[in-house]
Order: structure tokens, then C-alpha cells, then sequence
């Protein structure tokens, strides 16, 4: 098993302006003229990688070995919006070219590697609201294989009108108020991290990710207990070693959430914790989200174990260890 160190990271959630003064001054002439959801992309990723240590001059040569995996549920699902009801109130001639570029799911993802020069793996996926999740095992899948010497990983979705009506016309009830969020970290190569005595946020040990299924024989729950199980089992870490968990769930899924840690983690009680009662339904954030709060509120190097889980069945366990006081 490789551990993939985390050096930092970054969240914003519920903002209504989206902070870009921290941001080096080409960076911010990008975001004030991006979408939503890439200027909260780009201003979490300028603090997590100025806390790194890993902010370049925009002028400079590109890196090859540091890139960008980003989840999302929703991507670029305002400005296709935008774009459309340009498109119907004004026909062909009201298309926005600048508005079409954006209109791509990994629009985001490939804005920041443009602004900071990042041109290692660039990669977007979505997994519902268990996408943030699944980039941050993508992204230690990627380190460890060698592809990359660093990574901005994490998630993001943007929340507004069209989104909301298009939730509640839907009959997608999230059970929490959906809300708007970041979440970045940067993870490393370890031996990478070292030599320039990086901080150290935390340390990945393990991630499984899977599908629950409907199931109306009352087995529901299997697929997220078998990710949880993996995840241990990658991470090497015993049930009965958990400072806390991230409960993730949708209050609809609880009890299926509840079948799965006791069928993973048997007598073994770690502390609950649940960030999205304060934060909301966070979305492809959420993974993420959750981490950080994990590694913020464990004993130092004590290994928690963060979930997702979403009403698309997609879900997600990842195993990560605080940082050492």
C-alpha cells in the first residue's frame, strides 16, 4: 500500500461573492470573466496551492507533472442554461461563442490548468454527489501509479436558479437544502512533498468506490459495505482503528448507510460526524468537504473514514490518516 501525502487545502461553501483577491492578478482577470463554477474553482485552487508551496508564476514554463482531477455532479449546468435561453429568445444569431466554451463539463478543470499552468493529468468525472469523492481516489490512483508528481483534487458545483428549479420540478429531494461549495486539496508523491519540506494536511491510505443497486429484497447497502470494506482493506487499517466517520448519506438512505457500517465495520463504533448538517447538500463538494473536516477534528495520525453516498446509488469510501501532532 502507497501513501499519498495531502498538503493542503481549500473550501468555500455558500458564498455570495466568490473571493479572487488572493489570487495573482492574471488569475483573477480569468475568474472575473469566467462562469460561476470556474471562479470557485480557481480561487480554492490558488489557496491550496499557495498553501502547498506549489504557486507558479502564470508566465512560467508549464509543469508537466502536476495536473487537475475535478468531480462534479452537475458541471456546467448554468451556463448550458445561459446559453440556451440566449439561444431561444434571440435564435442563432443570440449564441454566445464565449458562452459555448463554457458549456463542457470540464471546463473548469481546464480553466485551471491553463491558469496555473498545469499540465499533468487533466481529468473530470462525475458520480452524482459522490463525484468529489471518486476524483480524490482517481487523483491517489494517479500518484501512485506514477503519472503525476501532484495533484488538485477535489470538487465542485455551482448552485442557481436553473439548478434549484430543475431539482425541485425533477422530485430529486436531497433531504438537506442544496447548496453551493469547493473543495480542493493537493495531494502528492510523498518522496515529491519531502524534498521540499512540504506541509502535511494528512495522508490517503485507501479508496474503494461502487454502485448500490434498488434492491427490494432488503440487501441494499451491500455496495457501499463492500467500498468501505476495500477502502480498509487497501488502507490496512482495522475497523476497530477509526477515530471518526463521515456519515454522507441522504436522510432517505440513512438506515442503508447504517446496514452498511455495521456490516463493514462489525463492533467497531467510531464517532459520527456529519458535515453536511451544517453545510447542506454539497454536491460533488461534499467527498472533499468531508475530509477536511475528518483530518481537522481526528487526534493527530489517527485514520478516519470518509463516505458518499447518493440517491443515483453511486458511492465512495475513502480511508485517510491525520496529520501527526
Amino acid at each position: 500500500m502507497s501513501r499519498i501525502t495531502i498538503t493542503a487545502g481549500h473550501a468555500l461553501a455558500s458564498v455570495t461573492h466568490v473571493p479572487l483577491g488572493h489570487l495573482a492578478e492574471a488569475v483573477q482577470a480569468r475568474a472575473a470573466r469566467s462562469e460561476r463554477i470556474t471562479a470557485l474553482t480557481l480561487a480554492a485552487a490558488g489557496a491550496a496551492l499557495a498553501a502547498a508551496g506549489l504557486v507558479s508564476d502564470p508566465a512560467a514554463s508549464p509543469s508537466p507533472r502536476i495536473g487537475v482531477v475535478l468531480g462534479t455532479a452537475f458541471g456546467c449546468f448554468l451556463t448550458n442554461a445561459a446559453y440556451q435561453d440566449r439561444l431561444a429568445d434571440g435564435g442563432p444569431p443570440a449564441a454566445s461563442p464565449r458562452l459555448f466554451a463554457a458549456t463542457v463539463s470540464n471546463a473548469a478543470a481546464g480553466e485551471l490548468a491553463i491558469a496555473y499552468r498545469l499540465a499533468g493529468p487533466g481529468v473530470t468525472l462525475t458520480a452524482g454527489a459522490a463525484s468529489g469523492l471518486a476524483a480524490l481516489g482517481h487523483a491517489t490512483d494517479l500518484l501512485r501509479a506514477g503519472q503525476a508528481d501532484a495533484l488538485v483534487a477535489g470538487g465542485v458545483d455551482a448552485l442557481g436558479a436553473p439548478l434549484t428549479r430543475w431539482l425541485a420540478e425533477g422530485g430529486l429531494n436531497c433531504g438537506r437544502p442544496p447548496a453551493e461549495a469547493v473543495a480542493l486539496l493537493v495531494l502528492e508523491e510523498p518522496t515529491f512533498a519531502r524534498a521540499r519540506a512540504a506541509p502535511v494536511l494528512g495522508t490517503a491510505l485507501g479508496h474503494a468506490s461502487g454502485f448500490e443497486p434498488e434492491a427490494a429484497d432488503g440487501s441494499a447497502g451491500d455496495g457501499l459495505a463492500r467500498a468501505v470494506s476495500a477502502a480498509l482493506e487497501e488502507a490496512d487499517v482495522q475497523p476497530g482503528d477509526l477515530a471518526l466517520a463521515v456519515s454522507a448519506a441522504p436522510p432517505a438512505l440513512a438506515g442503508l448507510e447504517s446496514r452498511a457500517l455495521a456490516a463493514a465495520l462489525g463492533r467497531a463504533r467510531p464517532r459520527i460526524v456529519s458535515p453536511k448538517d451544517t453545510y447542506g447538500e454539497t454536491f460533488g463538494a461534499a467527498g472533499p468537504l468531508a475530509l477536511l473536516t475528518a483530518l481537522a477534528e481526528a487526534p493527530g495520525g489517527a485514520p478516519v473514514l470518509v463516505l458518499d453516498v447518493c440517491a443515483s446509488g453511486h458511492v465512495g469510501a475513502l480511508v485517510a490518516e491525520s496529520a501527526s501532532t
